[in-house]
C-alpha cells in the first residue's frame, strides 16, 4: 500500500498546472506568493549569479509587477513573501557574523521584509540560543516577520520559548492583503533532532500539527491557506498534500530542487537536464483539490514567483502560467533581465563579510593530499573521510581545551 501511495505521488507531482488567463471570470483575487528557501547565507554574488543584493532588486521587482492591473481587469490583487528555512549555515560568510558581532544575514532578511520565515533545521545547527539570539537582535522591528513552525514545541528551551510567549515564534500567522486573509502554516522536518542541534525543542509529527493548525485558521474564518515547510525535499510535501484538508498552496524548502518549464530563464550555471520538474508542480489534497507546490532551488539563485487565483469561497480556480515561474537573479551583464544590486545591502551585507572571506582566504591552514567527499548525501548516511577529518579537528581541538 505504502508502494502504490508513494507511486501515485510521484505520478502527481509531474502533473503541470493548467493555464489561466488574468480575465478568468471565476477569479476573486490574484494572489502573488513570492518565495526562496535554503539562502544557508549565501550573501555573496558567485560570478555573475546570485547574492542578497542582486535578490533583493528582482524582489522589488517582482512586487511591482505582482500589484499590476491589466486595463481590463478589475480583480484584486497582491502580494506575500516567504521563506521556507534554512537562512543562514556554518560558513565563512556566517564566520563574519560570529567575528564583527553583526548577524548579516538577519540584516539581510530584515531588508528583504519576508511576510513569514519557516524554521528550518540549518537553523538550529549553533543550538536553540544563538538562534533566539539571532532572531532577537537580528531584526529592527522584533516580531517582524514571525518565524514559523506549527510541530515544534519550545517548552524546553526558555530563550526560544519567550519568543514563542511573544508571538515572534508561532505556529501560524494571518496577513491581510487588499482586504483579503492569507493564513500562512509553518512547519520543520520531522528529522530535526539527528541532523541538527535542537538540544531540548521537542520535535512532534508534522500531519497531525499542521492540519490542526489549518483547522484552527478555518474555524476563525481564514480561507486561503499557505502551507509552507521545511521538510526536506519537494516529495515529502507531495505526499503529506494528500493527507491535508483545507491547504490551498503549499511551499517547500529543503531539497534544493529546480523547478521550471521551458520558457524559464535558468542560471547560467544551471541547464535543462538540471530541472526537476514543472513550476508549479500540481498534488492533491484530502479534499480532492489540487494544490499548487513550488520551491527553489536554494541561495538567492532565484525568487519562486507563483500566481494563483482565488475564488469568493477562498478555492484556488487557476494558475496563471504565464506570470508564475522561477526569476532568475543574475546582473546586467548576463541578459536583459539582469539588475543592479540594492545600495544598502551592498554596504551593510556583501562588503563586511566579503572583505572577511577574502581574510580567510589568505590563510592555509593544511593542505589534503586526496580529494575529501563531503557530499550531502554521504556524510549523511556512510563514515567519509572529510567526516573524519571533522572528527579528528574536534577531537584535537577539545583535548587542548579540556583543562580549562
Amino acid at each position: 500500500l505504502l508502494a502504490i501511495h508513494a507511486a501515485l505521488a510521484m505520478l502527481v507531482a509531474l502533473v503541470p498546472a493548467g493555464v489561466a488567463g488574468a480575465d478568468d471570470p471565476d477569479v476573486d483575487f490574484w494572489l502573488t506568493i513570492l518565495h526562496n528557501n535554503d539562502g544557508e547565507s549565501e550573501v555573496l554574488q558567485d560570478g555573475t549569479e546570485g547574492g542578497v543584493a542582486y535578490f533583493a532588486s528582482v524582489l522589488s521587482d517582482a512586487r511591482n509587477d505582482a500589484n499590476k492591473k491589466p486595463k481590463s481587469d478589475n480583480t484584486k490583487r497582491g502580494s506575500i513573501f516567504v521563506s521556507s528555512g534554512d537562512n543562514f549555515l556554518a560558513s565563512p560568510s556566517f564566520n563574519a557574523s560570529v567575528a564583527n558581532g553583526i548577524f548579516y544575514d538577519a540584516v539581510a532578511l530584515d531588508t528583504l521584509r519576508y511576510d513569514a520565515i519557516i524554521l528550518g533545521n540549518h537553523d538550529f545547527d549553533f543550538g536553540p540560543d544563538l538562534l533566539a539570539e539571532f532572531i532577537s537582535e537580528g531584526f529592527s522591528n522584533p516580531g517582524k516577520p514571525p518565524y514559523l513552525s506549527a510541530n515544534l514545541d519550545f517548552t524546553g528551551e526558555p530563550a526560544l520559548q519567550a519568543l514563542a510567549a511573544d508571538g515572534v515564534i508561532a505556529p501560524s500567522t494571518v496577513v491581510e492583503v487588499k482586504g483579503e486573509r492569507i493564513g500562512i502554516v509553518g512547519a520543520t522536518t520531522e528529522n530535526l533532532s539527528f541532523i541538527s542541534s535542537p538540544r531540548n525543542v521537542i520535535v512532534n509529527a508534522v500531519l497531525p500539527a499542521a492540519q490542526a493548525e489549518i483547522d484552527a485558521l478555518e474555524a476563525s474564518g481564514v480561507d486561503k491557506i499557505v502551507f509552507v515547510s521545511h521538510l526536506q525535499d519537494i516529495d515529502g510535501d507531495v505526499a503529506l498534500a494528500q493527507q491535508l484538508s483545507g491547504v490551498d498552496v503549499m511551499v517547500a524548502g529543503g531539497g534544493d530542487e529546480l523547478l521550471a518549464n521551458p520558457d524559464d530563464l535558468l542560471l547560467p550555471s544551471d541547464a535543462p537536464g538540471d530541472i526537476f520538474g514543472p513550476y508549479p508542480t500540481i498534488a492533491i489534497n484530502a479534499d480532492g483539490a489540487e494544490v499548487p507546490v513550488v520551491t527553489t532551488s536554494g541561495g538567492y539563485g532565484y525568487l519562486g514567483n507563483l500566481v494563483v487565483g482565488f475564488d469568493d469561497d477562498g478555492n484556488v480556480v487557476a494558475v496563471d502560467d504565464d506570470a508564475s515561474g522561477p526569476r532568475r537573479v543574475v546582473s546586467q551583464s548576463v541578459g536583459a533581465d539582469g539588475v543592479k544590486p540594492k545600495g544598502s545591502l551592498i554596504a551593510q551585507v556583501v562588503n563586511p563579510v566579503e572583505a572577511f572571506v577574502a581574510g580567510l582566504a589568505e590563510t592555509v591552514i593544511g593542505n589534503s593530499d586526496v580529494d575529501l567527499d563531503g557530499t550531502r548525501v554521504n556524510v549523511r548516511s556512510v563514515e567519509t573521510n572529510e567526516g573524519n577529518l571533522i572528527a579528528d579537528s574536534q577531537l584535537w581541538q577539545a583535548q587542548q581545551v579540556a583543562a580549562d
